[in-house]
Order: structure tokens, then sequence, then C-alpha cells
């Protein structure tokens, strides 16, 4: 309905409610990254959700892809490498746009792929584009920061 039709005390009294993350209620993983940054956030709603978070110790030398290692792998379809760091899909949710690196929940179809693999492993993803097979060609775990939270 246009503003032109309704009158100005319309409004009063109506407080929208607050937008809330798609997380649910209950306590949640996240890497130790993700809980640097979350700490960081503004955002209360990311600090609500965090307050329900159980961080994870740094992997700092994995041989398994696990949450919090950056996978990095090169597409055997495409010739091409990528690095995706893998996360829960609620860290996903709290953060995915902070990071500069492409995340990947393990619950989504590269996470899932990737989850568990150990260098040299192929894997292979169906995508929207189709299938393709990811070659890991590096495993990087998170490093261990004592100067932040």
């Amino acid at each position: 309905m246009s503003k032109a039709f309704t009158k100005e005390d319309d409004a009063a009294g109506f407080s929208a409610p607050s937008s809330t993350l798609a997380i649910p209620p209950g306590p949640f993983r996240i890497t130790a990254t993700g809980a640097r940054l979350a700490a960081e956030n503004d955002d209360p709603r990311v600090r609500e959700a965090f307050a329900r978070a159980e961080p994870l110790e740094p992997v700092v030398r994995p041989e398994r892809a696990a949450l919090g290692v950056t996978v990095r792998v090169r597409s055997n379809n495409r010739d091409e490498e990528r690095a995706y760091r893998l996360v829960s899909p609620e860290e996903l949710v709290l953060l995915g746009t902070v990071r500069p690196t492409a995340i990947a929940s393990v619950e989504g179809p590269i996470g899932r792929a990737l989850l568990g693999a150990c260098v040299g492993d192929v894997r292979e993803v169906m995508l929207p584009r189709g299938r393709e097979e990811l070659e890991v060609i590096a495993l990087e775990g998170e490093s261990v920061d004592t100067t932040s939270p």
C-alpha cells in the first residue's frame, strides 16, 4: 500500500522484528579462525550466535581435510587451482562474506566431497555446471595467532 493512503500514526507502536541469522538454537562448532573473526565482529546477531559456539582447537599440520583446514585443489576438468576453507554450515552463515578465501560448508557439495581427503586424492563433486573432479594438491592448517582472541 502506498504511503499516500495511510495515516501518519498508523506506524505508531509498531516495531519491526529484529532480523535473525538462520542458525539453529543449540550449540555449534566453529573453527579457531571463525571464532576470532566472530569475536571481532560488531554485528549483535553474530555476537549472540557466537555465544553458543564451541570453538575448535586450530588444526596446524593437517593430514586430512577437516574443519578449519584450507584445501587446495586442481580441477581436472578445467585445469585451474582453487582453495577452500572447510567450515561448519553455521560458520558459513555467520562469517561467509568476511573472508577473502573461498569457504565451503562441510554439508555442501564441495565440502562434503573434500572432507577427509588427503593430498593426492581425487574427489568427484556434482555442481550446477556438471560433474567435476578435484585433485587435492595441498592441505593448509590454521595459523595459531596469539595476539587475537
